[in-house]
Protein backbone atom coordinates (compact mmCIF):
# COMPACT_ATOMS: atom_id res chain seq x y z
CA UNK A 1 0.00 0.00 0.00
CA UNK A 2 1.39 3.37 -0.92
CA UNK A 3 1.85 6.16 1.59
CA UNK A 4 -0.70 8.34 -0.22
CA UNK A 5 -3.36 5.63 -0.09
CA UNK A 6 -2.81 5.03 3.63
CA UNK A 7 -2.97 8.77 4.30
CA UNK A 8 -6.21 9.20 2.38
CA UNK A 9 -7.85 6.18 4.02
CA UNK A 10 -6.92 7.46 7.49
CA UNK A 11 -8.06 10.97 6.67
CA UNK A 12 -11.45 9.79 5.39
CA UNK A 13 -12.13 7.07 7.95
CA UNK A 14 -10.91 8.79 11.12
CA UNK A 15 -14.02 11.01 11.50
CA UNK A 16 -16.30 8.07 10.79
CA UNK A 17 -14.58 5.83 13.31
CA UNK A 18 -14.48 8.51 15.99
CA UNK A 19 -18.14 9.43 15.65
CA UNK A 20 -19.15 5.76 15.53
CA UNK A 21 -18.50 5.60 19.28
CA UNK A 22 -21.55 7.80 19.78
CA UNK A 23 -23.67 5.08 18.18
CA UNK A 24 -22.66 2.36 20.68
CA UNK A 25 -25.80 1.42 22.63
CA UNK A 26 -25.64 2.62 26.20
CA UNK A 27 -23.02 5.29 25.53
CA UNK A 28 -24.50 7.78 23.13
CA UNK A 29 -27.74 6.32 21.82
CA UNK A 30 -30.62 4.61 23.59
CA UNK A 31 -33.81 3.24 22.04
CA UNK A 32 -36.64 1.94 24.21
CA UNK A 33 -39.04 0.90 21.47
CA UNK A 34 -40.73 4.22 20.89
CA UNK A 35 -38.17 6.86 21.84
CA UNK A 36 -34.70 7.41 20.46
CA UNK A 37 -32.48 9.43 22.78
CA UNK A 38 -29.06 10.80 21.90
CA UNK A 39 -26.57 11.84 24.56
CA UNK A 40 -25.35 15.23 23.32
CA UNK A 41 -22.23 15.23 25.51
CA UNK A 42 -21.03 11.94 24.01
CA UNK A 43 -21.86 13.13 20.50
CA UNK A 44 -19.95 16.39 20.98
CA UNK A 45 -16.99 14.50 22.41
CA UNK A 46 -17.00 12.14 19.45
CA UNK A 47 -17.11 15.03 16.97
CA UNK A 48 -14.21 16.76 18.74
CA UNK A 49 -12.25 13.50 18.67
CA UNK A 50 -13.02 13.11 14.96
CA UNK A 51 -11.70 16.60 14.21
CA UNK A 52 -8.67 15.86 16.38
CA UNK A 53 -7.89 12.67 14.50
CA UNK A 54 -8.29 14.40 11.15
CA UNK A 55 -6.08 17.22 12.36
CA UNK A 56 -3.45 14.73 13.53
CA UNK A 57 -3.42 13.02 10.15
CA UNK A 58 -3.16 16.38 8.42
CA UNK A 59 -0.40 17.55 10.79
CA UNK A 60 1.59 14.39 10.12
CA UNK A 61 1.18 14.14 6.34
CA UNK A 62 -0.52 17.33 5.21
CA UNK A 63 2.45 19.67 5.20
CA UNK A 64 5.51 19.54 3.00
Amino acid sequence: MSNVLVRMVLYVLSPLLATAIALVPGWGVAFDGTTLTINIEVLIGAVVAAFGLSGAVFARWGVR
